[in-house]
């Protein structure tokens, strides 16, 4: 079994603490290199869009900070059972509680509070409102990444409010793991449906594990509805102007040339999602 953090250096910054334009997506002041250029950043900052664009993203304004959130999680396999015993320990941050500035974000909210984030094998994460319980794995090796999470499903990116745990069960898998060698992006939102009633923003947020964005480096493409934006700064973002239906996001890390960075889970394949009125 194999846990660790990265380096404060190569943590880059964790995703949801919701920075302003031109700073850090770190919530403790942790800074990458976000140094701009006119060529490499279009007007609106951080998001570099496609021409005659159809929807608009932009980085989504600071929110409720925990600079004492921590995270850490004992995995006990069950074999027998095709699962695993997840014991979460979390302090500085209160699960089933609602984060204060809900009301004001104007995106979907968890009526349940806030809660963990945890994915397995780049999969959909699942919401955890409980430290404590059992979840089928895959059989081979596995890959979990959790974190902590706003009500409103932003994730706090704090360098203690998050764990990357690899694991073994019986049998094989194509999970290649190692995702210490490795610059890591994880997909978390958008997920399942949202209903226009609930706010007219949709949460763009994704995970970095010992990765940086700046503008001539690497950086996330985000291709909504077949339209590729490129983001240069680690930062919770808002699609705005969507229409009723349903759309897809990809999102992949990405070089300068637009290669895909190696690494097992940096392209998250096409998820969907849908915006109903509610």
């Amino acid at each position: 079994m194999m846990h660790y953090r990265p380096t404060l250096a190569g943590l880059g910054i964790l995703l949801v603490a919701c920075d302003t334009p031109g700073t850090s997506g770190s919530e403790n002041g942790i800074s990458a290199d976000t140094t701009t250029s006119k060529e490499a950043v279009a007007p609106s900052g951080p998001v570099i869009a496609p021409p005659g664009a159809r929807v608009k993203v932009v980085v989504a304004p600071p929110a409720q900070a925990y600079p004492q959130a921590s995270l850490a999680v004992d995995i006990s396999p069950e074999p027998d059972k095709d699962e695993a015993k997840f014991n979460f320990t979390v302090s500085g941050f209160d699960l089933k509680q609602q984060t204060p500035d809900a009301p004001e974000r104007g995106c979907a909210n968890s009526p349940d509070g806030q809660h963990i984030h945890f994915i397995l094998n780049n999969k959909p994460y699942l919401a955890k409102y409980d430290p404590s319980f059992s979840e089928k794995v895959d059989p081979g090796h596995n890959v979990l990444l959790a974190f902590l999470s706003r009500s409103y499903h932003e994730s706090v990116k704090d360098p203690a409010a998050f764990v990357v745990k690899e694991f073994d069960m019986p049998g094989t898998s194509d999970i290649k793991g190692n995702t210490d060698q490795y610059a890591n992006l994880f997909y978390s939102r958008p997920k399942g449906d949202y209903k226009k009633s609930d706010g007219d923003k949709v949460l763009l947020d994704f995970y970095l594990v010992n990765a940086t964005l700046s503008p001539n480096g690497m950086r996330v493409r985000a291709t909504i509805d077949g339209q590729s934006f490129l983001l240069t700064e680690w930062a919770p973002y808002f699609i705005e102007g969507l229409e009723l239906g349903q759309h897809t996001v990809r999102l992949e890390l990405v070089d300068q040339q637009g290669a895909v960075v190696p690494g097992p889970f940096n392209d998250s394949g096409e998820r969907t999602f849908n915006l109903t009125q509610g």
